[in-house]
Parts: structure tokens; C-alpha cells; sequence
């Protein structure tokens, strides 16, 4: 899951003038329990032709009223852990069946001589955390530098590799698929009929080991309705169920009954970019058929799925890179069973741009993230889905954007990398961490 990309919006502007300030002189599993915290032309795949089910009317949902008390739960605690081999933020982070944690691609700092202005570098490199240890090493490479990408444990032990940026911020549409076991990462072949894949799609491991790879853009940033079912044993793709609206960069979560949330992302209205404040549902089953649209007020949020089957859709808003602030909605709770979200919390300090784990007693922990000013949260608060509230437990929480964090076996929580701001004397105005901490509930 990304849950930085929001906050990187100031540094991705920051970004884009460095490179052109450098061109002047230069050419320049099913359950893997982690989370990162980030126009005319039409889609060239082949679509079907569904029979599109009735789509309800979208009402607002009402404000959040909480009432009810969480249950008690001791302070955690926030402790330093080893550094890794390299300082890197925006990497994916996912738990193997062994209980180890790889640690992919992301954004690395400029290295060498620089003139002007520098732009830091996705990476291909890959590590590993191994609690045995207690150390991180290299664990060899992906096929091409990446940065704010997906990564999905299949079923087999290998991983599904796509999305994000490329070295020096383009938009991929490759995927790849890593092998631990090797070190070493393949590129999947486009199917014969297209061209290429879409860049930014959303994608999640079904319950029968395939992938849905849903929206995304193709020629010229055109959002798509369309998506595509990946077959990581034989590497076919085929067709699956339009969605009710074109969306880019949204999220995704498997449902108990094989169903799968999709929540916000971006539209295109008159050629720009424009929130997609509303949820739909797909049923990878029946790939004829069209998705149903759901009533919902945030974006770009972080899904969690909980123990009895709803999904809680927290951590989410809209940031200004212009002025720095952000404004964080209310939380909410899908109940799968009646296909409506219900308001939950307050949080004590809404946040966007957080990372989100369900620990192992069914309660979410909201890491990091920043407030309606931009400011980075030292606060670990706790969703208890018994209550529909929330409770700070944990301050002290390191000024991070687009670290991942990711659940041990032993309960705690790795949290690596990111980026965070300093005060701006020549440079750029952050770096890169190559710490990592552990929270312990």
C-alpha cells in the first residue's frame, strides 16, 4: 500500500524544477501484512462489452458522532533498530512466509559531482531484514529502478513488482516479478495486443493466487475504466469487470467473499487531474459485469480490512503543494454486507499520508502522516473496531514521510526509511533516512 505519495507532492515539485535546472548545463496472500507511507485518446486493450448493473445514487455520509469508549490499551513503544544498507525512502516493503522482510527499489540520494540543482535517483536495489539477525543485507536487484511502486507476495514465494517511478521520475507501466530465492527480477511480457500496460494502476493478490491490475493510465494520462487479470503461473493476462468510474492511483483491498474495494485515485475532467472522492466494488468472478458504485468523502485513504470483514478507510485528504496544507476527512467503515460506509472516530489529530497495520488483537494503528498544516504527527493512534474510536498510543513517533512499516512475527513493527524535512541552507531541503525502528504495541 502507498500512503506517502501526498506528502511527496512538495518534493516531487521540488524535483521537477532541480531537473530543469540541470538541463541548463547538463543532460541529465493473500495476507502480507505491510504498508508504505505515499486525455482524449482511448485505453488500447480490447474491452468487453459488459450488461452495466444498476449503480445506486451516491448520498453523502453523515458526520462522525463517536460515543462509545476504546477498549484499554497499554502505551507502545518506539525504539531505534539497525540501519539498513542504504538510505532510501518511497520503497515497497513486504513480509515473506519466513517471516523476513524485503525491502525494494525506492528513492536514494544524489551521488557525484553536481553544478546546480541534483535530482535524487529511484533505485533497483533490493535488501533484506532478517529477524534472526537482527541486520539488514543486500538481497540483489529488480530488472529497473523503482520508486512509490506495489509489491505483492503470490503464492509461490515470488513477488509481483509494478507502478511507481522510474529513475528519474517517469511513470512506469512495467511489472516484474522478483524472485527471493535468486536475487534477481524478470520483466512480464505485455500480452501481444496492446502495446503496453498502464502506468499507476491498482493492483491486489486474488483469493485464487492471480492479480487485478484495475484503472490506471495510458496514452497522454488517459484514466481508464478497464482492468486486467494477471496469471503469475502461466503469465496471461485476461479481461476483468469495467469499473464504474475511470480512476488512477487508487487503493485496493481483497473482501472475505472475494469481492474487491476499490476507494478514490484520480479522474480526468477537461484534461486535468480531479479527485475521485467515491469507492466501487469489483467482482473479479464475474468479469462481464460492471462494478457498483459506492457513496464515500475522502481520498486517497488508507484501506485497512479487519477482523470480522468491513473495511476501515482512514488517514486519507487532500494535499496543497502550493501552500503545504492538507485537508484530512473523517474516517470511515465499510460493511460489506450492506455496501455502505459509516463515519467512525474522531482520530485525535487527522492525518494524511499514513501508514496503517492491523495488529494481532483486530485494532489498526495510524503511523506518521501530517496535519492539516503540513506538519509531520509523533503520534501512533489506535482504530478499535469494537467501538468505532480512536486513542493515541504512542508519542515520540520519528518525523517520517514515505517509510514503510511492516508486522513482524513477533508482533512488533518495522518501520524504514523516509524522508524528512531540514532547514534549508544549499540543498535541497530533506534527506534520506537509512534508519529503521521498531513500535511495539
Amino acid at each position: 500500500m502507498r500512503t506517502g505519495r501526498l506528502a511527496r507532492m512538495g518534493s516531487i515539485f521540488s524535483l521537477l524544477l532541480a531537473v530543469v535546472a540541470c538541463s541548463i548545463t547538463a543532460t541529465p496472500i493473500p495476507t502480507v501484512v505491510t504498508s508504505s507511507a505515499g486525455l482524449a485518446t482511448p485505453s488500447p486493450i480490447p474491452t468487453p462489452s459488459p450488461t452495466p448493473s444498476p449503480i445506486p445514487t451516491a448520498t453523502p455520509s453523515p458526520t462522525a458522532t463517536a460515543t462509545a469508549s476504546p477498549r484499554p490499551m497499554a502505551p507502545a513503544t518506539v525504539k531505534p533498530g539497525p540501519a539498513m544498507t542504504q538510505a532510501r525512502e518511497g520503497q515497497a516493503a513486504v513480509r515473506l512466509d519466513d517471516g523476513r522482510v524485503l525491502i525494494m527499489g525506492g528513492t536514494v540520494p544524489f551521488t557525484g559531482k553536481c553544478e546546480m540543482a541534483c535530482v535524487a535517483p529511484a533505485t533497483a536495489s533490493v535488501e533484506i531484514y532478517d529477524p534472526k539477525t537482527g541486520k539488514f543485507s543486500p538481497a540483489g536487484s529488480l530488472a529497473e529502478p523503482r520508486t512509490v511502486g506495489d509489491a505483492l507476495l503470490l503464492n509461490d514465494g515470488r513477488l509481483f513488482v509494478s507502478g511507481g517511478e522510474g529513475e528519474y521520475g517517469e511513470y512506469l507501466s512495467t511489472i516484474e516479478i522478483y524472485d527471493p530465492a535468486r536475487g534477481k527480477s524478470v520483466l512480464v511480457k505485455p500480452p501481444s495486443d496492446i502495446s503496453y500496460l498502464p502506468t499507476d494502476p491498482t493492483v491486489v493478490l486474488l483469493a485464487d493466487g492471480r492479480v487485478l491490475i484495475a484503472g490506471g493510465s495510458y496514452a497522454f494520462g488517459t484514466k481508464s475504466k478497464v482492468t486486467l487479470i494477471f496469471d503469475p503461473a502461466s503469465g496471461a493476462f485476461s479481461n476483468g469487470p469495467l469499473m464504474a468510474e475511470p480512476r488512477e492511483g487508487a487503493t485496493a483491498t481483497l473482501l472475505d467473499d472475494g469481492r474487491v474495494l476499490i476507494v478514490g485515485g484520480e479522474d480526468s475532467e477537461g484534461g486535468y487531474g480531479s479527485a475521485n472522492n467515491n469507492a466501487e466494488l469489483i467482482d473479479p468472478a464475474h468479469p462481464l459485469s460492471q462494478s457498483t458504485l459506492l457513496a464515500f468523502q475522502d481520498y486517497a485513504a488508507t484501506p485497512t480490512l479487519l477482523s470480522d470483514g468491513r473495511v476501515l478507510v482512514a488517514g486519507g485528504g487532500l494535499y496543497d503543494s502550493d501552500t503545504g496544507l492538507t485537508t484530512p476527512t473523517v474516517s470511515e467503515v465499510l460493511d460489506p454486507r450492506t455496501q455502505r460506509f459509516t463515519p467512525v472516530g474522531p482520530m485525535s489529530t487527522p492525518r494524511t499520508g499514513s501508514a496503517a497495520i492491523k495488529i494481532k488483537d483486530g485494532r489498526v494503528l495510524l503511523l506518521g502522516g501530517v496535519d492539516s498544516k503540513g506538519a509531520d504527527i509523533g503520534t501512533v493512534e489506535a482504530f478499535d473496531p469494537d467501538s468505532g474510536t480512536f486513542q493515541v498510543v504512542a508519542t515520540g513517533f520519528p518525523d517520517l514521510r514515505d517509510f514503510s512499516a511492516t508486522l513482524l512475527d513477533d508482533g512488533e513493527i518495522l518501520i524504514a526509511g523516509g524522508w524528512t524535512q531540514v532547514a534549508v541552507v544549499s540543498g535541497s531541503g530533506y534527506t534520506f533516512s537509512a534508519a529503521s525502528w521498531f513500535l511495539k504495541p
